[in-house]
């Protein structure tokens, strides 16, 4: 089934994750008996704004008596106890169909959380990477999946920390099926993803070399084997969360070797937030080694220029062949007044829609 075909009205005062599982639950129970293939995504806005749940959840993880006393995390806490009853309810019903024992069940996440300091809501943490949403740490980019189901069952409790992209997966649910069955699309033109079905089923390594985090949008960040380069500001909030029961996390600097260097260091004005070096062009860099430093504590760019140097001319090799990024142009046809005051697809055919892009030839990738 669509979804948006479907829209949902007359819930008010209904808590919206429900609403979402029962419509997800009835669409399963829908094609449980069928033999066709089935695909569903399901997104829920439990661990996004608003930071707000029934008190029901909250008070189940959180009795009066909890040692936990931060409102934020409570209520967010309360958020994620929603969202797992949620997952729960719906695996549940996907065991019992048929369709249980060819099922791949994927749980991801669009990026990190939002510590306290970074946005209005917080309450989330993403200890012991830097930062958070909104920034080019890895608070913000690297964020934990798993997969489940009997297709993956002999691979239980094993980790993989193998590089991933988002765009990865539609290519690798595509290596999956034709691992199954054989069968395969033949796609319009070459995509970003890399197929990643070895690393799924077989926790293989990755495959993936690199992994350009953002170009065009002023600022840079690029990643090749551990190195990752950040270019330029890597976002308003740029410090580390304090944690009580766990090590204060500090930015690192080389002990300097010129006396006014060494006198400002005896006074605690060794640096600050300015964890950078500024390179020949007057661009601000970072370099860290994620495999040895993966809360990004040590600018190693200044004993590395070889690395900087290799780094900043692929970025430029990229910035000749991505797409520009699309201005969010207001679209008359799509706005919610023309479909009742709800938000949704305007079209239902994109043949004819004319949409800017070029095929990258094999010499420019």
């Amino acid at each position: 089934g669509n979804f948006h075909q479907d829209i949902l009205k007359d819930e008010l005062g209904n808590y919206l994750t429900k609403c979402l599982t029962d419509e997800a639950i009835r669409i399963v129970k829908e094609e449980e008996d069928s033999d066709d293939p089935m695909f569903l995504y399901f997104s829920l806005p439990n661990t996004h704004s608003p930071n707000q749940s029934p008190k029901g959840y909250v008070n189940k993880y959180f009795p009066q008596d909890s040692k936990i006393t931060d409102y934020d995390r409570k209520q967010f806490s309360g958020n994620l106890g929603g969202l797992e009853e949620s997952v729960k309810n719906l695996t549940d019903v996907l065991k019992k169909s048929k369709k249980w024992e060819n099922t791949l069940l994927v749980f991801i996440s669009d990026n990190g959380g939002a510590p306290n300091g970074l946005m209005s809501y917080a309450g989330q943490s993403n200890y012991p990477l830097r930062s958070g949403k909104t920034t080019l740490y890895e608070g913000a980019l690297r964020v934990p999946a798993f997969v489940s189901g009997p297709l993956v069952k002999h691979l239980a409790g094993k980790e993989n920390h193998g590089m991933f992209h988002v765009s990865d997966w539609f290519p690798t649910l595509q290596g999956l099926i034709k691992k199954r069955t054989g069968k395969t699309v033949k796609l319009a033109s070459p995509i970003d993803g890399v197929d990643q079905a070895d690393m799924i089923l077989n926790n293989g390594p990755s495959v993936r070399k690199e992994m350009l985090h953002q170009l065009n949008l002023g600022d840079q960040a690029y990643r090749l084997g551990d190195y990752k380069i950040i270019v330029g500001n890597p976002g308003e909030y740029d410090g580390y969360n304090v944690h009580a029961d766990r090590p204060l996390m500090r930015i690192k600097y080389d002990e300097p070797e010129d006396f006014l260097g060494k006198l400002k260091c005896t006074i605690g004005l060794c640096g600050g937030y300015g964890d950078y070096i500024t390179d020949s062009d007057g661009a601000k860099v970072r370099l860290y080694n994620l495999k040895d430093d993966p809360s990004e504590t040590y600018n190693i760019a200044a004993k590395n220029p070889e690395v900087v140097r290799k780094m900043r001319d692929r970025i430029e090799e990229l910035r000749g062949i991505v797409m520009p990024a699309q201005a969010n142009d207001k679209i008359p046809a799509a706005h919610h007044k023309k479909s009742g005051g709800i938000w949704k697809p305007w079209r239902d055919d994109m043949k004819d829609e004319k949409i800017g892009y070029r095929v990258l030839v094999k010499t420019e990738l």
